[in-house]
């Protein structure tokens, strides 16, 4: 399968899907190109439950990525 095409196929996934594949094609990565400690993670969480406006779409994410040329 070429890589259009499972980009395809994955843009048909849900949200929470997308998110959770990506996470794992960075898992797989030789040398992770990110540092974020669980408790950074637990802060997030955190933070989101608090103040929910501060979460940002999947989409949103992707955007940002790439107007930051990541």
């Amino acid at each position: 399968m070429k890589l259009d095409e499972i980009a395809a196929e994955a843009a048909k996934l849900t949200e929470e899907e997308r998110a959770a594949l990506a996470s794992r094609l960075l898992r797989g990565l030789e040398s992770p190109v990110y540092a974020v400690s669980d408790d950074e993670v637990a802060d997030r969480v955190r933070e989101g439950e608090a103040d929910p406006e501060v979460l940002i779409t999947f989409d949103e994410l992707v955007a940002g990525l790439k107007n930051r040329g990541g």
